[in-house]
């Protein structure tokens, strides 16, 4: 008689138990499906940009450069052209038509081309893939030291 007691008490336990296990679960799965979903992102590098400066139509430096940027993972797996050509061209016109302004590297000229870069090349693509671009390397390069490294 007493098994039986303790039998249906264990029963009893493992029902409520369960059922509270259940319903806590459902809960924290609903707060999670109401939470916006990040969008994905990718860092992703640019070939090397070297672009000549020129000044009275005589090449006086070059500035090289390599960026890196942020892509939409999404977009990219939808889209049959990667974004690395597209940075590294509109980075290459950009530079192009702004050497007076970048050449001195200064930090407010540097984020306006970022932007820039950012806009051409998404809509170039028609889609706001690229997200930031980030400068892993800069270097203004004279004439003169690329004459002596020869």
């Amino acid at each position: 008689m007493i098994r039986v007691i303790l039998l249906s008490i264990a029963v009893c336990l493992s029902t409520v138990g369960g059922v509270y296990g259940a319903i806590s679960w459902k809960a924290s799965v609903a707060e999670k499906a109401n939470e916006p979903e990040q969008p994905k992102v990718q860092i992703l590098k640019s070939p090397m940009v070297s672009v000549p400066i020129l000044s009275e139509g005589e090449v006086t430096g070059y500035i090289v450069t390599r960026l890196q940027f942020t892509a939409d993972t999404e977009l990219l797996k939808g889209s049959s052209m990667q974004p690395a050509p597209f940075v590294a061209d509109e980075a290459f016109r950009l530079i192009f038509a702004q050497a007076p302004d970048i050449k001195s590297t200064r930090n407010p000229a540097l984020s306006k081309l970022s932007d820039n870069i950012v806009s051409g090349v998404n809509k170039r693509l028609g889609r706001d893939v690229v997200k930031d671009i980030l400068f892993e390397s800069w270097t203004y390069v004279t004439k003169q030291d690329m004459m002596k490294k020869q």
